[in-house]
């Protein structure tokens, strides 16, 4: 099914719904570009790699009572080119959102929401929607909203259902489903500060290891955000995390902390100083103390240029430091400068020189629906990086182009 076929069903079920039922449905939706030129590979010789992505969502907000909402999102993603030919056709259509809501059930306040959806907490270090990836990432579940101002959510989302490939279950057939469970409180009370607690758990019941499950793994921590007196403002969060995984003891821990100051100048240009913390494991450990950052939007923290997005393996298991310095200048009321300096070293190991990172991006907002970002990262290896990317040593150049339109 192709965008103009998307948008033809979408407004012939809005039309049909205004006339029959007097449903009112609202249309949301994106189209986005980006242009790459990939020389990540720390390679001068090599040529660059240059591609373009496609990103087009549709979204319909269907709300037949003031307390029950149908959502439905449908995407296309795509690089251009990769169809074998200008005639030829990619099934590359999907449901990236399809839920229901139920507010306030039974005239309390508690909140059902059942389906596809995607999940953002905190600031996506552990849970996030990668905004960023080409795709998206989205749950299958059901969650329980508990309050208004102070909320707690309990949610169960099926990462794996182990029957999928038949799409029955089969009787008697045991479960090797991968569900990921949860209980997350947001403390609103003191405007202009949040205050999180949370516990998650991660349950694999595939057995690579014969007798073992893959993953039984609870992380429990705390998220705070806020402003200081005067113009200073903070951000941190801790995570420990504790289980079995692949008939392993996990014991493991995420500490990040950051310290902002907004200059009182017209533009207010802001900068930041950060340290993250994520364990890792020697050679000869027998528990298993790689802290592993779950369903994050990695690409938001540890470099733009995407070389920790799995921490556990981008890492060999020795973990990450991070030590950050970030800044954003705006220079008109619709454009603003941000560069970004990272520190990346080892937790764990006799080497832990990981390489320096500086990301550039310039933001441009033409109108309400229309904008655009430019980038531009290098990343100067260090010892770890070299060793992993076959000893190649120049610095690595990224840069991207993105134009993004919504409605």
């Amino acid at each position: 099914m192709r965008l103009g076929t998307m948008l033809l069903v979408f407004s012939l079920a809005g039309c049909l719904m205004a006339q029959t039922a007097d449903v009112p449905v609202k249309f949301d939706g994106q189209v986005r570009f980006r242009n790459e030129a990939d020389g990540r590979d720390f390679n001068n010789d090599s040529d660059l790699n240059t591609y373009s992505l496609l990103r087009a969502r549709l979204g319909a907000s269907i709300q037949p009572l003031p307390d029950v909402k149908v959502y439905i999102q449908v995407q296309d993603s795509r690089a251009f080119g990769s169809e074998p030919g200008t005639l030829s056709s990619t099934a590359n259509l999907d449901v990236h959102q399809a839920y229901f809501q139920l507010n306030n059930l039974w005239g309390k306040s508690v909140d059902l929401k059942v389906g596809r959806q995607e999940m953002i907490y905190a600031g996506q270090r552990l849970i996030g929607a990668v905004g960023w990836h080409n795709v998206g990432r989205a749950f299958d579940g059901v969650k329980l909203t508990f309050g208004k101002n102070n909320t707690l959510d309990v949610f169960n989302m099926i990462v794996t259902e182990s029957s999928a490939a038949s799409g029955v279950p089969s009787i008697g057939a045991e479960s090797a489903d991968f569900n990921f469970f949860g209980v997350y409180y947001k403390h609103r009370k003191k405007q202009g500060y949040k205050l999180d607690l949370y516990g998650l758990i991660e349950s694999n019941l595939r057995e690579t290891v014969p007798g073992e499950d893959d993953l039984g793994r609870v992380t429990l921590g705390s998220y705070a955000k806020g402003k200081l007196s005067g113009n200073f403002d903070f951000e941190s969060e801790l995570a420990l995390q504790v289980g079995k995984r692949l008939g392993q003891d996990v014991s493991a821990f995420m500490l990040t902390g950051a310290l902002g100051y907004t200059f009182a100048s017209a533009r207010k240009p802001h900068v930041s100083i950060g340290y993250d913390y994520l364990s890792g494991m020697d050679a000869g450990d027998t528990d298993y103390k790689v802290f592993d950052t779950l369903f994050a939007t990695n690409h938001k923290f540890y470099g733009f240029m995407d070389y920790f997005l799995n921490v556990p393996a981008h890492t060999g298991g020795a973990g990450l430091q991070d030590f950050m310095v970030k800044g954003k200048l705006p220079l008109r009321s619709n454009l603003s400068l941000s560069g970004h300096f990272h520190n990346f070293r080892a937790a764990k190991g006799a080497e832990k020189n990981l390489g320096n990172e500086l990301d550039f991006s310039l933001n441009y907002k033409y109108n309400a629906a229309v904008s655009a970002v430019w980038g531009l990262s290098v990343f100067m290896p260090g010892t770890l990086i070299e060793q992993r990317f076959a000893n190649n040593n120049d610095v690595a150049v990224w840069s991207y182009t993105s134009l993004l339109v919504k409605f």
